[in-house]
Order: structure tokens, then C-alpha cells, then sequence
């Protein structure tokens, strides 16, 4: 991968984490709607664009069919978060979702040294938006 490529990918991975950061702060209502609903749709649509990204890693052959059955899942399941009526259990889900992304990501690259960089970055960002949604279970109870 060129220098440029990864710079963009680590850019924009981290400018998808602002959102969440910004949701949190904002007040409960902003212009008509409520944040904690905003940061919940966010965060269905992040969840499901990495399930796609690993299903999309899995149809370059670096992942088996497994893979592409549970990246199915998590996208599906980031879906359901917003049919769940009690904001709290919505969140903890879409967390749980995150850290699946994750472990499946570390999974697939666990022995690919070219790759490295990416799983770091992932786990970084990972943490990172963990925080929001802890922070936001602590605001929401």
C-alpha cells in the first residue's frame, strides 16, 4: 500500500470517530432531534460500512466463509439496533458489534505482517469510539 493510501485510510478512519465524540457532547436535543438517536443511527451506519469492508476483505480470499456469513451478521445486526426501543440496550449492542468488527479484523490479519498497521489503527479507533459509547450508557442511565 503507498504512504498516501495509508495516510488517507489512517485520516479518515479517525475523522469517522469524531461524529461520536461530537454526538456525546452535544445536547440531548440539537435542532429538533435527539443526539443520543443521531449517535445511535452514526454508529449503525459505521458498524455496518465495517461489516462491509470485512466482507468485502473476505471476497479477496483473505478470509473464508465464515467470514463473510458474520460480516452479513454484523451488518444485519447493526440494522436491528435501531428497531430496539430502550436507547441503553440499542447501545450496548451496537458496542458489543464494534468489538466483534474488531476481534474479526484481528482475526483475519493475525498473520499478516503487511497488514499490521491497519489492525493497530483499528484497535486504536476501536477504543476510542468504546469510550463514546461508554460514556453515553453512563449519560443515558
Amino acid at each position: 500500500m503507498t504512504r498516501m493510501k495509508k495516510t488517507t485510510s489512517e485520516t479518515l478512519t479517525y475523522a469517522g470517530a469524531l461524529p461520536f465524540w461530537l454526538l456525546l457532547i452535544a445536547p440531548a436535543t440539537l435542532i429538533g432531534f435527539e443526539t443520543s438517536q443521531a449517535f445511535l443511527a452514526y454508529g449503525a451506519v459505521i458498524s455496518a460500512f465495517m461489516a462491509g469492508t470485512i466482507w468485502g476483505v473476505a471476497q479477496m480470499g483473505k478470509a473464508g466463509t465464515a467470514i463473510i456469513v458474520a460480516s452479513n451478521a454484523f451488518a444485519l445486526l447493526s440494522f436491528v439496533t435501531l428497531l430496539v426501543r430502550q436507547t441503553a440496550l440499542s447501545a450496548g449492542l451496537q458496542l458489543i458489534v464494534f468489538a466483534l468488527l474488531l476481534l474479526t479484523d484481528r482475526i483475519i490479519f493475525a498473520n499478516d505482517p503487511e497488514h499490521r498497521w491497519y489492525v493497530r489503527l483499528r484497535t486504536r479507533v476501536t477504543i476510542i469510539v468504546a469510550l463514546t459509547y461508554i460514556a453515553m450508557l453512563y449519560r443515558l442511565a
